[in-house]
Order: structure tokens, then C-alpha cells, then sequence
């Protein structure tokens, strides 16, 4: 079982500025790189991959020439890698939901209602009543 941390205690023995140090050591190197994705490997033949796709191969065939060559590559993926770059973007496909684009209707005229003489009171059942 873990105890609690006491922050006032840490706090008065911190040598905040080792820690200070420490940290502008990290900001003089490189971060660490994230792994490597099938887009990042794929990325330099990009645009020959895009070009064999457009002239009509498919995703599947694609896969089993690069799966040939080294790069073990799901032809989904691979699928998902091209539909990302023909968009014009450079990273990863996620899915994403499909929602009802709303219509706008232009050039349409509000309706005026005829106006009641007197006023109108509606009851529980729905009846209009005419008080004058």
C-alpha cells in the first residue's frame, strides 16, 4: 500500500534550482521522437503511390507489391493513407462520423397570419374563444 506524499515537506527540501537546471538541460536537446507509422515510412513515395492509385490501382494491389519489398503494410491502411493524402493532409486518417449536412433555403418569405379582431384565448382543449 503507498503512502501519502506529503507537499509541504517535499516542498521545503526541493532544490528547485537543480531542478531548474535539469530542466534547461532538456530544452537544450531534442525531445524524443514518437515511433514510426506505415504514413511516416510511406511518406517519400507518397505522391508515386498516389499517381498508381489515381491511374487505377487498388489499395490491395499496392499492398502486396510493398509487402514484397520489405514494408509489411495492411492493405486498409494503406487505403486510409491515400484517401489522407489525396485530401491533402499529412497525417493519419481517424474515423470520423457522418452527420446530415442542414440545408439553408434561400429566397423564402416569411407568412403573415391574418390578424383576429378582438383577443383570442385558447382553452385546455384546444378551442379558440373570441372575447370582445
Amino acid at each position: 500500500m503507498s503512502t501519502a506524499t506529503d507537499y509541504t515537506k517535499l516542498a521545503a527540501t526541493l532544490d528547485y534550482a537543480a531542478v531548474e537546471k535539469k530542466l534547461e538541460q532538456l530544452t537544450q536537446g531534442d525531445p524524443p521522437r514518437k515511433r514510426k507509422t506505415v504514413a511516416n515510412v510511406l511518406e517519400p513515395l507518397r505522391e508515386r503511390l498516389l499517381d498508381l492509385h489515381n491511374k487505377g490501382w487498388q489499395a490491395s494491389q499496392l499492398a502486396e507489391v510493398l509487402k514484397s519489398a520489405g514494408v509489411t503494410v495492411n492493405a486498409a491502411r494503406l487505403r486510409e493513407c491515400l484517401t489522407y493524402w489525396a485530401a491533402g493532409r499529412g497525417k493519419s486518417v481517424k474515423s470520423r462520423t457522418r452527420g446530415r449536412q442542414s440545408r439553408v433555403e434561400t429566397n423564402v418569405q416569411p407568412t403573415i397570419a391574418a390578424g383576429l379582431s378582438g383577443r383570442v384565448n385558447e382553452s385546455h382543449t384546444g378551442q379558440r374563444v373570441t372575447v370582445r
